[in-house]
């Protein structure tokens, strides 16, 4: 996997955000630290392909704007609070994600299982609690097979028991060739997680620790 960003430039408004002339990254796993407000979940979206942005992105030399759908193919994005249609249940956003990204029923069953949700996929997801919310959007980032997780503050709203999990199924899948890009501004447990390169975004470029 290479991950490769230039000259990216985003504003919101007359406030730029982000403005920097290279970032890249091989196969592994990489945390973005830092706090609140200062360009982690923008940077994310605009990998994921979820905002506009001046600039190139290119994954595995195939780029965002001009291979939009490929590129979308091969990444899998969690946000930091997801939002779903408070009207349909666990099993019908999961069954949308089954049907989008070609998965097995069996891989969806496991996840569902693992972080204890299977008996709540049937409740409408209004009725989900923030911590149940999060465990939804990480069994969604992990229906399918993709190349690149994107993980927005993944650990906030669960309970310790569900960030163990989350700790062993991104170890199961770093050992399968897959990579991550984590976000948070708490600490990653160095026992539990060996990360591959710790970056920080400051004065709107991202740099390594």
């Amino acid at each position: 996997m290479n991950l490769t960003l230039t000259d990216i430039s985003k504003r919101y408004g007359s406030h730029t955000v982000l403005e920097f002339d290279e970032w890249k990254i091989d196969s592994g796993i990489y945390w973005l630290k830092g706090g609140n407000g200062t360009g982690k979940t923008t940077l994310f979206r605009i990998i994921s392909g979820q905002t506009p942005f001046e600039g190139t992105v290119l994954l595995n030399k195939i780029d965002l704007k001009k291979q939009a759908n490929h590129f979308r193919s091969k990444i899998s994005y969690a946000e930091a609070e997801p939002q779903y249609p408070l009207f349909i249940t666990g099993k019908e956003l999961l069954d949308f994600y089954k049907e989008v990204r070609k998965a097995n029923q069996n891989d969806i069953d496991l996840l569902t299982d693992l972080f204890e949700m299977t008996a709540f996929l049937n409740q409408k997801i209004g009725g989900y609690s923030s911590g149940m919310l999060k465990k939804l959007s990480l069994i969604c980032a992990f229906v399918g097979d993709v190349e690149l997780y994107i993980l927005d503050e993944p650990l906030i709203t669960i309970d310790t028991a569900s960030a163990e999990k989350l700790y062993h199924l991104i170890i199961e899948k770093s050992k399968q060739g897959k990579s991550f890009l984590i976000s948070s501004h708490q600490e990653i447990d160095a026992a539990k997680l060996t990360v591959d390169g710790i970056f920080i975004i400051e004065n709107k470029k991202v740099v390594k620790c």
